[in-house]
């Protein structure tokens, strides 16, 4: 029987050996199940690109296919806005109070939102999306796609979270939402306490969300809710992280979600021992976006010293003997 594929869909900026990292554990666990690997990068510069261009870290990566794309300008994490992509709470008003924001951000294509290159380039009926800090120790690809055939009309599995921002999470977790809990009528949109018992909240946040650092959409699906929705699945939307407001669009147009292995303890005391046997978001001890800004542990540094001795030890690919510029290091 033939093996079932997917591509896969990653973000770049300035962590080269991170993410070629994490590539490689992926390779090691579920290299079967797939074909093309989308890298679109928030405009690195070459000393970035020229380690996903080397010819030696090409052959290793075969028979998957290495495509690299270049944003057309820096969209860090900032909203992007495209007219024909403009969700509904984006009327004239919202618009004349954001209008340099707006006037900031046409230069963009839609491909410069993170994902969507993978997202519109696709073949697969399935894309596995992934951070460019995560080590992969079983074959979470083989999982995900057991999960999101297993029921139709499911839209996105992987790790239902992001529970520290929501203001439920001290009677909610995964656990009990995929097993049909829900923490209040608004839900997925995370509404004040003091605001539970309105019928038409005023304020809130759009919070709960599969976390989109290891996930897997349904391509056709992410499309529907995508022009249904006028949202993007990579783009960051008022009171939202990324995916979190094309999450509350998908529950809301009756689609399904998914998580194989739901945490059931509180944010702050989360057991991951199953997920990790899985993968480690953070393989260095701390996120990947924390090199760039501090997340409450204080700044982090990127240290691409350590990820190339793992990269040495673990794959047997010294990337000091390549024809490589050296790599921007981030410190505090």
């Amino acid at each position: 029987m033939e093996t079932a594929k997917v591509d896969v869909a990653v973000q770049s900026y300035r962590k080269p050996e991170s993410l070629l990292y994490t590539l490689m554990t992926l390779k090691a666990v579920a290299s079967d199940h797939i074909d093309n690997v989308y890298i679109n990068d928030d405009c690195s510069g070459e000393s970035t690109v020229a380690y996903y261009e080397n010819e030696t870290i090409q052959t290793y990566f075969k028979p998957w296919k290495i495509h690299l794309r270049t944003n057309t300008k820096p969209a860090g994490i900032k909203k992007i806005y495209l007219t024909e992509y403009r969700p509904e709470y984006m009327g004239p008003w919202f618009f004349l109070s954001k209008i340099h924001r707006f006037y900031n951000s046409t230069t963009h294509n839609k491909d410069d939102v993170r994902y969507q290159y993978a997202i519109d380039n696709t073949d697969k009926q399935f894309l596995f999306i992934i951070h460019d800090d995560v080590e992969f120790r079983n074959d979470i690809v083989d999982l995900y796609l057991k999960t999101i055939t297993a029921k139709p009309q499911t839209a996105i599995v992987g790790d239902l979270g992001q529970c520290w921002r929501c203001h439920h999470s001290d009677e909610c977790n995964p656990k009990r939402i995929m097993e049909g809990y829900r923490p209040s009528p608004h839900w997925p949109m995370a509404i004040q306490k003091s605001q539970l018992n309105d019928p038409k909240p005023k304020k809130g946040s759009f919070t709960c969300r599969i976390n989109e650092w290891c996930c897997m959409l349904n391509v056709a699906i992410t499309k529907e809710i995508s022009e249904k929705s006028r949202s993007l699945f990579g783009n960051y939307y008022s009171r939202a992280d990324v995916g979190a407001y094309w999450f509350y669009q998908a529950i809301k147009l009756g689609y399904h979600i998914a998580d194989p292995l739901p945490v059931e303890s509180l944010p702050q005391q989360i057991n991951i021992n199953e997920r990790s046997e899985w993968y480690q978001h953070g393989f260095q001890g701390h996120s990947g976006h924390s090199v760039w800004v501090d997340q409450g542990s204080g700044k982090q540094r990127y240290k691409a010293e350590d990820v190339r001795a793992r990269i040495k030890n673990q794959f047997g690919i010294d990337l000091s003997t390549l024809s490589l510029p050296p790599s921007p290091e981030t410190s505090t």
